[in-house]
């Protein structure tokens, strides 16, 4: 499926990997904090492994979301002994407080959103919610759809269906980011153009510049970026 800058209308991201990510995984935050306590670290790869064996249940609101991490975390501080340290784990370590934008993304959608209708689709947590205030991002976006509030999971047809009503979008007029092939086909499946970021190879302004999807003022920007 391909189109022309011009027929494109509504940009649909990926938000984890492709607008911000944690550069700091879930289990190396966890060690960090607990080798920093002392603890060995294969005492630490047990606790973790034990939490993982927490069956993880669809969770759509909030209360739901803490009642499973702090299970999980103090599924870690049980096996280690010291079971004060649920909340510390809990507060230090969870995904929403650790994401950090990619160099290009913020000044990236301050020009795209002059130029085009933005929106998020996201298998998520509802504490992803959170994360658009945090980095000062939420304003560039028409919608955001997420997993966990509309109860619809990439890449099931549905919840591009759904994000397409919200965002009042066409979908022949509608390109779709990921960084999971799996959600591009089911993107497609829908009538949506998929793109794929591979960010091994390109990042999210090389990869709109590689689609001719900016314009000569946004390659400007790019050039501030590299150099």
């Amino acid at each position: 499926m391909n189109q022309t800058k011009n027929e494109v209308k509504v940009i649909f991201f990926d938000a984890g990997g492709v607008l911000f990510d944690t550069f700091l995984k879930g289990d190396d935050r966890i060690r960090y904090i607990l080798l920093e306590r002392g603890y060995q670290k294969s005492k630490i790869d047990v606790a973790i492994m034990k939490a993982k064996q927490i069956k993880l249940t669809f969770i759509s609101n909030w209360n739901e979301e803490e009642q499973y991490y702090k299970r999980y975390y103090g599924t870690i501080a049980k096996e280690l002994g010291e079971i004060e340290l649920t909340n510390e784990l809990f507060l230090f370590t969870h995904f929403a407080g650790h994401c950090e934008l990619f160099p290009e993304v913020k000044g990236l959608l301050e020009e795209l959103s002059k130029e085009y209708r933005l929106a998020v689709i996201s298998n998520a947590m509802p504490s992803m919610d959170w994360i658009f205030d945090r980095l000062g991002i939420r304003k560039y976006f028409d919608s955001i759809i997420l997993s966990a509030f509309v109860k619809e999971e990439k890449p099931g047809e549905a919840i591009y269906n759904i994000a397409l009503n919200h965002a009042k979008a066409i979908k022949e007029e509608s390109i779709f980011i990921d960084d999971k092939i799996e959600n591009i086909e089911g993107a497609e499946r829908v009538g949506i153009r998929g793109i794929h970021l591979d960010r091994n190879r390109v990042n999210l302004l090389e990869l709109l510049s590689e689609q001719q999807l900016i314009q000569n003022t946004i390659k400007n920007f790019k050039n501030e970026i590299t150099n």
